[in-house]
């Protein structure tokens, strides 16, 4: 495996650029409103601003938060010591996917919560899934929808065969067989012998650890160029929409949004 730190943002889109710039020095202490009625009404444009920039922060942090997991990969000395209980090759493998899966899932249903905010589609969460956003995008978003398929598939590499009534699938960590592997890491970590019946539990591991390691960088990568053409693909709409919100707002639009984006 890589020894590099893999710096996963949405620095490259032009939509970071445009919710900035709309936003700018427009801070909510700056003004009098006592409520999110009244400053919805007053400026609606900066409030769409703001509920998108939860959305598209949330979904940038999500990148930020899988730089970690090669990190935890490239950890040298196993089993880890621990002040509680020493934590053996299995585990780590299996907490380092578990987490890694959690996060594609976040990532996904951030996704999800991003398009529904800026096309301002009204899907309630309890419907807020694949299955609804391909009705709703089908006919007039079919690139962002593509995007979408891209981020609801993410990690499939890392899952065992789906059970669509329970889960996306009990995780697959590359060892040929992960029982017996189990087992001889948890012999490792009470001392045991586990050098006489042939099975190399170092080589398993290591091969284990690449191996995964290579899935999650390519996963990541393809998710972070599919995210990046999805927010990319609503520029147009949300530029245009925030100007049109901003007709007799009390504050109009920055003089950045005004100057580099506007569409005159």
């Amino acid at each position: 495996m890589s020894k590099e730190y893999y710096w996963w943002d949405l620095d490259e889109s032009t939509f970071k650029g445009v919710l900035y710039d709309s936003i700018n020095m427009y801070f909510l202490h700056d003004h009098p409103y006592k409520n999110w009625e009244e400053f919805s009404e007053a400026d609606p444009h900066m409030a769409y601003a703001h509920l998108t920039q939860v959305r598209f922060d949330a979904l940038e942090q999500q990148f930020v938060d899988l730089r970690v997991i090669p990190q935890m990969l490239g950890v040298e000395n196993i089993p880890i010591k621990s002040s509680v209980k020493d934590i053996n090759r299995h585990d780590w493998l299996k907490s380092i996917v578990d987490l890694t899966l959690f996060r594609f899932a976040s990532l996904r249903d951030i996704a999800f919560h991003f398009v529904n905010e800026v096309l301002e589609l009204k899907i309630p969460d309890n419907r807020l899934n694949i299955k609804q956003l391909k009705k709703d995008l089908r006919d007039n978003h079919k690139e962002i929808l593509s995007s979408l398929k891209v981020l609801d598939s993410t990690g499939t590499p890392l899952r065992l065969d789906r059970n669509e009534r329970a889960h996306k699938g009990f995780c697959d960590l590359y060892t040929g067989d992960d029982q017996l592997f189990k087992s001889i890491s948890w012999l490792e970590g009470h001392k045991a012998d586990i050098n006489g019946d042939g099975y190399n539990l170092v080589e398993i591991y290591e091969y284990s650890r690449d191996k995964i390691y290579s899935i999650v960088v390519k996963e990541v990568n393809e998710a972070l160029s599919a995210c990046i053409d999805l927010v990319d693909e609503l520029y147009f709409h949300y530029r245009d929409r925030h100007d049109e919100l901003s007709k007799n707002s009390r504050n109009g639009v920055s003089g950045h949004f005004n100057s580099y984006h506007r569409n005159k």
